[in-house]
């Protein structure tokens, strides 16, 4: 048990700006969850799940040799810092996570070179079941929107995961706390959560994001002034409503012109433009087109694009 690389890495994520980490066993068992939600459908058409899964289930598949999967979080933004009519999810207001902590992790994947280790890190960039190692890190409980939830700052975070083939020591499970609360269920817009479960072919965040068709009436009609994501589920619940756990990254701040432009202004965007615009954003991969179709119920002409 390497208990000087867990004190190393713990030290280094603290320096990095991680708000949390805790440490799980790679072969810890995983159930059938994740098998029975592609069972039934609930991926929509997201077909990368599916064929993952072997993988997202079996993490030596991934690194050989895997011992421990070290979990992280990094705080993002809790307020809406739109100043206009449209509202993009808290996650992706500011720069790309994905990059931003992609050199993060690096610094990490040294530290523990350093004691022998083989690593391979994501931050939801890989098939890796971060969520379930997350809980079964001692990081939080998944709750009923499907998403980790800590006791100190609730659901507005990334997660990040460090697989390696250091053995270090890991942390118990934390019992969940949503008691008899079905707040985010209730809130959802569309039904789309049950018992911990999202079912993307009613849930607005795939619609606004993943979707590559057009999303049904009773959706569109549901989706109000979302135009990228959906923060409902987590706005409903209680634990969002206490401290957060450290301060946000000021990177993933929304830049002043994209959070005071009007909604017929981020519609009229050439394609040009909302590359520049979004360039270091989330945002950018759904492209021009998806993205004005996003904001037809609020300008009607921009859905007079085809979709594509």
């Amino acid at each position: 048990m390497n208990t000087a690389a867990r004190q190393a890495v713990e030290y280094a994520a603290r320096e990095l700006g991680f708000s949390g980490l805790g440490v799980a066993q790679a072969g810890a068992d995983q159930g059938s969850c994740l098998q029975d939600w592609v069972r039934a459908g609930m991926h929509a058409d997201m077909g990368w799940v599916e064929r993952h899964l072997p993988v997202r289930r079996d993490p030596q598949l991934l690194l050989p040799g895997v011992r421990s999967v070290i979990m992280l979080t990094y705080e993002y933004p809790r307020s809406d810092a739109r100043q206009a009519r449209g509202q993009v999810a808290r996650y992706a207001q500011g720069e790309d996570y994905h990059k931003l902590l992609a050199g993060k992790l690096a610094d990490l994947d040294e530290t523990l070179a350093f004691y022998g280790g083989e690593q391979r890190c994501f931050s939801d960039s890989g098939p890796v079941s971060e969520r379930f190692f997350a809980a079964q890190a001692g990081l939080g409980w998944i709750g009923r929107n499907g998403l980790l939830v800590r006791l100190r700052g609730g659901s507005f975070c990334f997660l990040a995961s460090v697989l390696t083939t250091l053995e270090l020591p890991v942390d118990a499970p934390m019992a969940g706390h949503c008691g008899r609360c079905h707040r985010c269920e209730q809130a959802c817009p569309t039904g789309a959560l049950r018992d911990g479960c999202c079912d993307a072919r009613k849930c607005l965040s795939y619609w606004t994001i993943e979707a590559k068709s057009e999303a049904p009436p009773g959706i569109r009609a549901a989706q109000g002034e979302r135009i990228y994501g959906c923060d409902a589920c987590q706005e409903a619940c209680p634990w969002n409503s206490l401290p957060p756990a450290g301060r946000p990254d000021p990177h993933l701040l929304m830049p002043a012109r994209v959070a005071r432009a009007s909604a017929q202004e981020l519609a009229a965007l050439p394609e040009g433009e909302f590359e520049a615009l979004f360039a270091a954003s989330p945002v950018r991969r759904i492209g021009a087109p998806h993205w004005r179709r996003n904001l037809a119920a609020l300008c009607p002409d921009a859905g007079s694009i085809p979709f594509a």
